[in-house]
């Protein structure tokens, strides 16, 4: 986006929750195109526009640019099946393909799911006799994969490199 995208799209702000904006001072509104426009600097007005609109209609505040990037996420990305049936899925596979299949059995399964099954064992799972303590697993490594997932896909990608060049950069230094 533009800082001319960024100024129409804050002036469809400004609209829709004017007496919020009503004492702000030029050098303050100047500053939040700055900010909003490095915070929203990749994604396309369009995609902006629906998730303004979708927290106009839902928020009686004016969004935080952190609400707004969630509710771009929610408008770019599929949701992610729950956790309740994430597992669902597990046991459908785990039925259907059994231990023999495995190839199959993770073929069919979606992402992240089949991620997290890989890293509990599919066998572990087929032949597992502790259901419960199975699923408990399962539910808290997906919980905090979806956490993580939800994160990622708001963060701007300049920014997400440039924590991946850091992390990098970190690990060479220990």
């Amino acid at each position: 986006m533009t800082r001319h995208e960024t100024i129409e799209l804050l002036a469809v702000l400004q609209a829709a929750y004017h007496r919020f904006y009503a004492d702000t001072t030029q050098k303050q509104r100047d500053e939040a195109v700055s900010v909003w426009n490095i915070m929203l600097s990749d994604i396309p007005l369009e995609v902006a526009k629906l998730a303004l609109y979708r927290l106009i209609a839902t928020l009686k505040f004016p969004p935080t640019i952190a609400e707004m990037r969630e509710s771009i996420a929610t408008v770019r990305y599929e949701p992610l099946p729950d956790a309740g049936d994430a597992w669902g899925e597990v046991n459908q596979a785990i039925k259907r393909y059994g231990g023999y299949r495995e190839k199959e059995a993770l073929e069919s399964l979606r992402e992240p799911v089949r991620s997290v099954v890989q890293r509990m064992g599919w066998q572990e799972l087929c032949t597992s006799e502790n259901d419960i303590a199975d699923r408990a697993h399962f539910l808290r490594i997906y919980e905090a994969m979806e956490r993580r997932t939800h994160e990622h896909q708001q963060l701007p990608r300049a920014l997400r490199e440039r924590i991946g060049q850091a992390k990098s950069t970190l690990a060479l230094c220990t």
